[in-house]
């Protein structure tokens, strides 16, 4: 059972039930901020560094070699197992898209596998499943030695907060628990009382608007 709307419908078919996870798991995304239009950033305090064939290697290295491929069905063992044979070309390729802006569409293409919820008591509604996208892992890979270039430039400018845990080397969920009971046992000593909210924000990251993300940040 789906709703479109107000109204309710039950999907029979499987053109039918694939829409209603389809529409459930990819909604259309807001529409951008006019606002943001000719708006002035402040100037870039660093570049991406280059790839280099070490990040690749061990990039390679890290794979887990069992996982389920993406479209290309190149499993993960094939690229772990011939890394130093193949980090030449993947280096060339992968310098020449970060330099030229160069996004090779078919690596961005994924497979969606739906999995079932454990402990629903009823699995009749898109929301009872989930979606695994099953990566090309030649674009997992590349994306990883993005993110771990921009980590570096964020902790080395500080460009988080210092109470910023999620996604920072180092810091483990552990760390946020520390300095929340500290910051509990301080205003207690106050004789103050403490109130915290926590937001559990649903579909955040499906929902999220990348340009108005890109401005954010």
């Amino acid at each position: 059972m789906y709703k479109v709307g107000k109204e309710s419908h039950i999907a029979s078919t499987n053109q039918e039930k694939g829409r209603a996870l389809a529409r459930n798991f990819f909604p259309v995304k807001p529409h951008s901020d006019k606002s943001l239009l000719g708006h002035e950033y402040p100037k870039a305090c660093s570049r991406a560094g280059k790839v280099t064939r070490e990040q690749i290697r061990k990039q390679l290295k890290k794979l887990k070699p069992f996982k389920a491929p993406g479209p290309d069905d190149i499993p993960n063992i094939v690229l772990t197992r011939c890394a130093d044979e193949i980090v030449d070309s993947l280096l060339y390729i992968y310098q020449a898209m970060l330099e030229d802006g160069i996004m090779y569409k078919p690596w961005k293409e994924f497979t969606t596998v739906v999995l079932r919820k454990p402990g629903k008591s009823s699995y009749s509604t898109p929301k009872a499943f989930r979606p695994i996208a099953l990566l090309n892992t030649m674009w997992k890979v590349i994306m990883a030695i993005i993110a771990n270039h921009i980590t570096y430039y964020m902790e080395k400018h500080q460009l988080l907060p210092a109470n910023h845990f999620g996604g920072c080397p180092g810091r483990t969920t552990s760390d946020t628990i520390h300095m929340l009971t500290n910051e509990i046992k301080a205003a207690w000593r106050k004789q103050e009382v403490v109130s915290v909210l926590f937001l559990d924000i649903e579909g955040t990251f499906l929902n999220a608007n990348p340009i108005r993300l890109v401005h954010n940040l």
